[in-house]
């Protein structure tokens, strides 16, 4: 959980149910870090760079779902006004960027355990271990004594 002041009012960014339930949300963040954890050849990097330009919608759901805890009702059109003010004021600044705001709401929802109450974490370990399982070098089979079945006839 986090306050950040933009303008003259100060936001709760917390990342628990209502942002968990924020559709939007979800399949930005899940669909970001899967291309991101997937990109090993270059066309997935290519597939990366297509999902990084919908940076600003992603950042613009990101914040929207982090403000539905504390803001019920919230409009996503509201949270588009407090995003423009935002990058207004930041502009020029290291921070005044969508990338950057990302990178702080991703934060916040890791020290919020977003992650694992949506389940990603889960997911991810589960195919790591997948992956791990499918890239061990196969193993001999010819120490092992062939079994035979015999028919036999009455």
């Amino acid at each position: 959980m986090r306050t950040l002041t933009i303008g003259n009012n100060e936001y709760i960014i917390e990342f628990s149910i209502e942002a968990s339930l924020h559709k939007e949300c979800i399949d930005t963040v899940t669909g970001l870090m899967t291309n991101v954890a997937m990109a090993k050849s270059k066309a997935d990097i290519r597939a990366l760079i297509s999902a990084m330009s919908n940076v600003p919608q992603t950042a613009l759901h990101m914040l929207h779902a982090g403000l539905l805890e504390h803001q019920p009702g919230l409009t996503i059109e509201k949270t588009k006004s407090i995003l423009k003010e935002y990058m207004v004021e930041r502009k020029g600044k290291e921070d005044g960027n969508y990338y950057s705001l990302m990178e702080l709401l991703l934060e916040d929802m890791e020290n919020d355990d977003f992650f694992e109450m949506i389940g990603l974490d889960k997911m991810f370990q589960t195919n790591s271990e997948e992956a791990e399982e499918m890239n061990k070098p196969k193993k001999p089979q010819d120490h092992k004594k062939k079994s035979s079945t015999k028919v036999t006839e009455k």
